[in-house]
């Protein structure tokens, strides 16, 4: 397995139930970022708005029956959300690189009754195991991010669907403007926190999909939706000073300095929290 692939397994496989702890609800067991969107009321609402927001433009594909995946599933909270949610669901099938997550996955869906309707795959988004022109969607939240070669999850994301099927993606991308010292400090910080090397423009992405024929049909900020826990720029920096130097080895301390330097960046504008849309031609 490369190296950045590995990094990504081993950091989820330490940190994925930590951050379960932290964002664990009844409602969902969701590890990505709450939406408090016009109409939310609760803590639950908002851990499952980006889901809602998915299970909305799946149910606007054409076909009757509809088959989904998601690449880089997590735990399978989306999953577990969306599918039971679907007014003629067909199996479905959730994707890691962690094996953790993959067990974790199996096991909350046998919990929901959900085992036999959805098979959770340890593998890699941009090479798959699953057949092509399968999908009618297929879906990524705070995942494509991850890797090193985000040519290569369009690529795949396209090879999977059937022309007419949509690839909708909820991810951080780079404002596409000159960044400031600053600005570049915290980004790099968040993307080695967090092991993102595919952190990419709007641009970028765009350019990635019209040359594996996926069509872009929104481009929604979601990032006025984000309650974000900006610290002081100085007091941020000195947290930083002193967390880059800890002799800590336990991949939640860059985590957690990798968030902190994520809130710096939606603040600034340097990073914008978005969902885009896009149809396979």
């Amino acid at each position: 397995m490369p190296a950045n692939r590995d990094a990504i397994r081993i950091y989820y496989d330490k940190n994925t139930k930590l951050f379960l702890a932290f964002n664990r609800t009844r409602q969902a067991e969701n590890i990505h970022r709450a939406l408090w969107m016009d109409g939310v009321r609760s803590h639950g609402e908002a851990m499952n708005a980006s889901n809602e927001l998915i299970r909305a433009e799946i149910e606007t594909t054409a076909s009757a029956y509809v088959r989904i995946a998601d690449l880089g599933c997590g735990v399978g909270a989306s999953l577990f959300h969306i599918l039971p949610r679907l007014q003629n669901p067909q199996p479905a099938f959730g994707l890691t690189l962690s094996p953790v997550q993959a067990r974790l996955a199996q096991q909350f869906a046998r919990g929901t009754n959900l085992d036999k309707h959805i098979l959770f795959i340890e593998a890699d988004f941009t090479c798959t195991p699953l057949a092509g022109g399968a999908f009618d969607a297929v879906y990524s939240v705070e995942a494509v991010v991850h890797t090193a070669e985000p040519q290569n999850y369009f690529r795949e994301a396209s090879r999977l669907l059937r022309p007419g099927g949509k690839l909708i993606l909820i991810d951080d991308y780079r404002a596409n403007r000159l960044l400031s010292h600053n600005e570049n400090r915290w980004l790099k910080a968040y993307m080695q926190g967090w092991h993102v090397p595919g952190v990419i423009t709007v641009e970028q992405a765009n350019q990635f999909a019209k040359a594996s024929h996926l069509r872009m049909t929104k481009n929604q900020n979601l990032t006025p939706s984000l309650r974000l826990r900006r610290l002081p720029d100085a007091l941020a920096q000195t947290l930083l000073f002193i967390g880059e130097r800890l002799p800590l080895r336990h991949p939640i301390l860059p985590s957690m300095l990798g968030s902190m330097a994520l809130q710096q960046c939606l603040h600034a504008g340097t990073i914008e929290y978005r969902m885009l849309v896009f149809v396979r031609e």
